[in-house]
């Protein structure tokens, strides 16, 4: 049953990865509040703290954004040996009521480093730059 309650707490922690940004103009900077701006700010982030340091829990992946992905921006963290292979996370920014709202699933929202990703992601929304 351990494995039945771990599986459960990953999969609240992927739904409360559906975060809305709390002012749009606040969480992509001083850029005008776009799903674009926030998307590459975030990607900056994401490169810095993540995978230009060699992070122990990202030095398997590198990310690939998506500007102009169909709905709104993305990005996506693939398999650093396979970078046209399935995303094991994969960020969407929507605009929503005149917000960008935040989509986070895959792997790595839900498996053993889900907190780590969560946390890094509420600090970057909120208009943090720091690394954990």
């Amino acid at each position: 049953m351990p494995d039945r309650r771990r599986h459960d707490r990953h999969l609240a922690l992927a739904a409360s990865l559906l975060l809305a940004a709390p002012d749009p103009a606040r969480a992509a900077g001083d850029s005008g509040g776009t799903t674009h701006d926030l998307a590459a700010r975030l990607g900056a982030a994401m490169q810095r703290c993540w995978f230009a340091g060699v992070d122990r829990h990202f030095g398997d992946y590198v990310y690939s954004p998506e500007p102009n992905a169909s709905g709104g921006p993305r990005i996506l963290v693939v398999p650093r040996t396979v970078p046209d292979g399935r995303p094991v996370l994969v960020i969407e920014i929507r605009e929503v009521d005149g917000r960008p709202h935040i989509n986070v699933y895959g792997p790595l929202a839900t498996g053993p480093v889900a907190e780590r990703v969560a946390a890094d992601l509420r600090r970057w929304l909120d208009g943090g730059e720091g690394c954990a």
